[in-house]
């Protein structure tokens, strides 16, 4: 399977106004044009404001499809341009109930492999100004999902995504929204996900909690 990568964005921390004050985020990313380093950690450019919930090795690239801009637009009746969810690749066509934990895909030079979904918090409302936002996205299932680094490389907007080895046991990023969420206590397939390797160790922790 390939997939384009339609936008490239980075970002560094910096303070704005919303709605409800003052937030400190590294949320607001910008587009980028040309190539752009992928170290094990981030692109070259691209930090987080608050390293104790993002960023790290396991968290290194965060991607959102771009298809799902198209539902909120609809959803919201307003016009949401990339990176409106914080990402740092928007790609065209790949989808969170297809996608496995443990897929490794080709970017550029680079290799990344997929750890888990991401999950949205109270920035993407204080950023747009929305205050379901959160809750809608996980509704939905369109949260996007996190990649480590397998292998550093250049990477730059319109390269394609390539899925180069799927995770043979198939568990799909959608499969771990569900358990999270709203089958917190399925036994089968909590432990299919901890049978992936790939899956990172402060999540599988909250998983094997609920197994008696």
């Amino acid at each position: 399977m390939k997939y384009k990568l339609l936008s490239l964005n980075v970002g560094k921390p910096e303070v704005y106004e919303t709605d409800k004050g003052e937030l400190e985020s590294a949320y607001r990313k910008k587009p980028v044009e040309g190539a752009v380093f992928l170290s094990k950690l981030n692109f070259i450019g691209d930090e987080q404001a608050d390293k104790e919930n993002h960023g790290g090795e396991n968290q290194a690239v965060c991607l959102y499809p771009a298809q799902h801009y198209r539902f909120f637009e609809k959803e919201y009746d307003r016009t949401f341009s990339y990176p409106s969810f914080g990402e740092n690749i928007t790609v065209e066509g790949i989808d969170e109930r297809t996608t496995n934990i443990g897929d490794v895909f080709t970017l550029g030079e680079a290799e990344l492999q997929v750890t888990k979904p991401r999950k949205p918090c109270y920035i993407i409302a204080r950023t747009h100004g929305i205050d379901d936002f959160p809750k809608r996205v996980l509704q939905t299932g369109f949260t996007g999902f996190y990649f480590k680094v397998v292998k550093e490389g250049i990477v730059q907007a319109g390269d394609n995504l390539i899925l180069k080895t799927p995770h043979p046991n198939g568990v799909t990023v959608s499969d771990v929204n569900d358990v999270k969420y709203d089958h917190p206590h399925d036994q089968e397939r909590i432990k299919r996900i901890l049978e992936v390797e790939a899956f990172p160790e402060e999540d599988r922790k909250s998983l094997e909690r609920r197994l008696p």
